[in-house]
């Protein structure tokens, strides 16, 4: 190495004094990093603690400022945004993604993979494979599972007691369950239901229908192939099964992506599937419901099987500040954020290590919705979810209202899926 010349040393060495002299020098070098967060709202209390977490990261993080931005609740309206986004050049650096997501959005390069990250994290090993697995596109990594929201199978023990049922023992399958609802349902003298056995709803039925489809074995989509499987005899079984439980007369007609419309949550229902946080809003808007609704175990067909749709976070691939990114996913990820979300906002947590905490908080409930978490699945991570979804749809709105019997309504579907799907890129 050449030797520096005195006069080349002495100009750096009155840089450094001038810089050290000079904080303005020192406070440009150390400006910090803007990164930004976009979250879905869903409610006060929940958009408070995102918006209150990215206060508390600037602190610990000074280097890191976090601007927060609450999306609109649902998909189409958050798509829209994120569409706007890509066009002007605004993507967020973090971004909380819904399950299907991961599918539609991966699969057009929006997410950066999270897998060298991941590699180094310290806290890695505690984390559920399954959180890993369901961000999982192509194998690679692209979001990280942090919000888990099973629909869980809930039931009235005061209406099991009046039909002559034991309120401490819900149905565990099928068979259970179409016994229960035929015995749980008034009717007056019309045969109008009054009070339904069983919540089956009338429209938008995915969510509802997924768990029954996958509890008698069907895949729904192959998504190693890329292919569905609507017409498959296991996805016919279980929607003959639903449509003929529904052909006894044991519900009330209503939409299921409205959830304020579900009989369940005013009395006028026996059974029905709901999300914790309406559950939890039910006690405490009537604290003597506390002792009259139950949690039903994971039902069971040929197999056990749930819905459980999850929030992840994700890092934007056109993001300049991944690394800053990947600290704050780290900090909301702590121990520390995750034992606010499950104490606060009843989120169940993702890490091995806190799952008897969670469920000694409370037992009876927390237990059942650890299973729901443990046997759930959400939406099928593939590029054209929300066609797949358009088909079920209409399938059982067909079968539903009597128009096709289950197992043309599914072929149809199919047929008109695949040949949507040939001028899909």
């Amino acid at each position: 190495m050449k030797k520096l010349s005195l006069g080349l040393f002495l100009v750096l060495l009155s840089l450094v004094v001038i810089a050290a002299s000079n904080p303005a020098v020192f406070a440009k070098a150390k400006a910090p990093v803007t990164i930004s967060f976009w979250f879905p709202g869903a409610d006060k209390v929940n958009d408070s603690y995102f918006i209150e977490a990215a206060k508390s990261f600037e602190k610990t993080h000074p280097q890191i400022r976090v601007e927060v931005t609450v999306l609109p609740a649902t998909q189409a309206d958050v798509d829209l945004k994120l569409n706007a986004a890509l066009l002007g050049g605004t993507y967020p650096d973090v971004l909380s993604a819904y399950l299907a997501n991961i599918g539609t959005r991966g699969s057009q390069g929006d997410f950066f993979a999270l897998d060298k990250f991941i590699r180094g994290w310290s806290d890695k090993n505690d984390i559920y494979d399954s959180v890993y697995d369901i961000g999982k596109y192509r194998n690679k990594i692209l979001g990280l599972g942090y919000y888990p929201n099973p629909e869980v199978l809930v039931y009235r023990k005061d209406f099991f007691k009046e039909a002559g049922l034991d309120p401490n023992r819900p149905p565990t399958n099928w068979e259970e369950l179409a016994a229960y609802a035929k015995k749980l349902t008034l009717r007056d003298n019309s045969h109008n239901v009054t009070r339904a056995g069983l919540d089956i709803p009338a429209i938008s039925s995915n969510v509802f229908m997924k768990p029954f489809f996958r509890q008698n074995g069907a895949l729904v989509v192959n998504e190693k192939k890329g292919q569905p499987m609507l017409d498959d005899t296991k996805m016919i079984g279980a929607l003959d099964f639903i449509i003929k439980l529904k052909n006894e007369n044991v519900s009330i007609p209503f939409n299921y992506q409205k959830k304020e419309t579900i009989p369940f949550l005013y009395g006028k229902s026996a059974m029905s599937f709901l999300q914790p946080t309406q559950i939890i809003k039910m006690m405490d808007s009537d604290p003597s419901l506390k002792d009259k609704i139950g949690l039903a175990p994971v039902l069971s067909g040929k197999k056990k099987s749930a819905f459980c749709g999850y929030r992840l976070f994700t890092i934007g691939n056109t993001s300049k500040h991944k690394n800053e990114a990947w600290e704050f996913i780290q900090f909301m990820m702590s121990k520390e954020q995750m034992r606010y979300r499950f104490v606060n906002l009843k989120i169940p947590v993702v890490r091995k290590s806190m799952e008897d905490d969670f469920i000694a908080a409370e037992p009876a409930f927390n237990k059942v919705l650890m299973d729901y978490v443990k046997y759930g699945q959400g939406d099928n991570v593939v590029a054209w979810n929300t066609l797949a979804v358009k088909y079920i749809h209409q399938a059982y709105e067909e079968a539903y209202n009597g128009i096709k019997k289950p197992d043309q309504a599914l072929k149809d579907a199919q047929r008109n899926l695949l040949r949507e799907l040939k001028h899909v890129k």
